[in-house]
C-alpha cells in the first residue's frame, strides 16, 4: 500500500485525499485477494457486494466506482466501463442562525468559537480552518485560503466582528508558531477531528438527537446562503470564496433558500384557497 500512497502523492493529490483512495482500495482488495489484472467482472461483482451485502447508498457506491476506475487506468493501464448506480439526491444540510447561536451558547472556549465562526461566517472547510496561519489574516477583513481543495490558493471574507475577536486572540499566541489554531503541544496545528468534535461536544450539551447532528459543511453551507441572501452576492463571486471550479457546484445550494419559499408563503396568505 505505501507504494500506491506515494504514487498517489507523487500524482499530487492531497493527503485526505490519499486516505480516502486507501481506505476504498483496501477492502477491494481484500475482497478480489489481489492487487493488479482486475477483471470488469470483479471490479462490477465487488460493487454489487457493496450494494447488497454491505448495504452502501448508490452515492457511496459510485464514489467507489471512481476510485477503483481511477486506480486501474493510473496503475494498471487499463479502462474500466462500469454503470453509475442511481443516487438519492438530498437536500444538504444546513446550521439555521438559532442553531448556530445555541452552539456557540455552550461553546465557552474562544480558540474553539473562532474555529466554528470561520467555518460558519468564512466558508472554511475542517481541514482548511486547521490550517489558518496568523499572516494569511489580512488587516482588510480578507482570508488567504493556502492550498484548499484541488491544492488551490484563494481569499474569501472575514467579518468585521469575527476579525476583531481574531486579532486579540493571535496578540496572545507565540510567536514561534504560525498557526492560529495551534495543537496541544504547540508545534503544530489542530488535529483534522478537532472541528468536527467541537460540534459534537455542543450537541451533547444542548441534548440534541442524533437525528438533529450535523457536520462542519453545513456550517458551509449557511455561508454560501449567507452570501447570496444577506450579503446579495453575485454567483461568481461566492463560488470564488468558496473555491468552487464551476458555479454550478454553488448552485446545488440554492435549494437551501428559503427567502423565496417565505415570499411565497406571504403571497398564500393573500389569497383565498378554495379548499371546501
Amino acid at each position: 500500500m505505501q507504494l500506491i500512497k506515494n504514487r498517489l502523492k507523487g500524482l499530487g493529490l492531497m493527503d485526505s485525499t490519499i486516505e480516502t483512495y486507501i481506505s476504498i482500495l483496501s477492502p477491494f482488495f481484500e475482497y478480489t485477494k489481489k492487487v493488479l489484472n482486475h477483471t470488469n467482472q470483479e471490479i462490477s461483482d465487488y460493487l454489487d457486494y457493496l450494494m447488497i451485502v454491505k448495504n452502501y447508498s448508490g452515492r457511496s457506491r459510485n464514489l467507489a466506482m471512481k476510485v477503483i476506475k481511477f486506480y486501474c487506468r493510473e496503475f494498471e493501464g487499463k479502462s474500466i466501463e462500469v454503470r453509475k448506480a442511481k443516487e438519492n439526491k438530498p437536500i444538504p444540510k444546513i446550521c439555521e442562525d438559532n442553531d448556530f447561536s445555541a452552539i456557540l451558547s455552550v461553546t465557552p472556549n474562544i480558540k474553539h468559537r473562532l474555529c466554528l465562526l470561520l467555518m460558519r461566517y468564512s466558508g472554511l472547510r475542517r481541514w482548511e480552518v486547521i490550517r489558518v496561519m496568523k499572516h494569511h489574516i489580512q488587516p482588510d477583513g480578507r482570508l488567504l485560503v493556502k492550498s484548499g481543495k484541488g491544492d488551490k490558493d484563494r481569499y474569501t471574507i472575514i467579518p468585521p466582528q469575527v476579525l476583531d475577536q481574531l486579532n486579540s486572540f493571535i496578540s496572545l499566541l507565540p510567536a514561534n508558531n504560525p498557526y492560529v489554531f495551534q495543537s496541544q503541544d504547540g508545534r503544530g496545528h489542530y488535529d483534522k477531528r478537532t472541528p468536527e468534535q467541537i460540534l459534537i461536544n455542543a450537541f451533547k450539551k444542548l441534548e440534541w438527537q442524533k437525528e438533529k447532528w450535523f457536520g462542519c459543511h453545513a456550517l458551509r453551507h449557511s455561508f454560501t446562503i449567507y452570501c447570496l441572501d444577506v450579503l446579495k452576492l453575485d454567483f461568481d463571486t461566492v463560488s470564488k470564496l468558496l473555491g468552487h471550479s464551476a458555479k454550478q457546484t454553488t448552485q446545488i445550494y440554492t435549494q437551501l433558500r428559503k427567502l423565496n419559499l417565505v415570499e411565497a408563503i406571504e403571497k398564500y396568505r393573500q389569497i383565498t384557497i378554495p379548499i371546501q
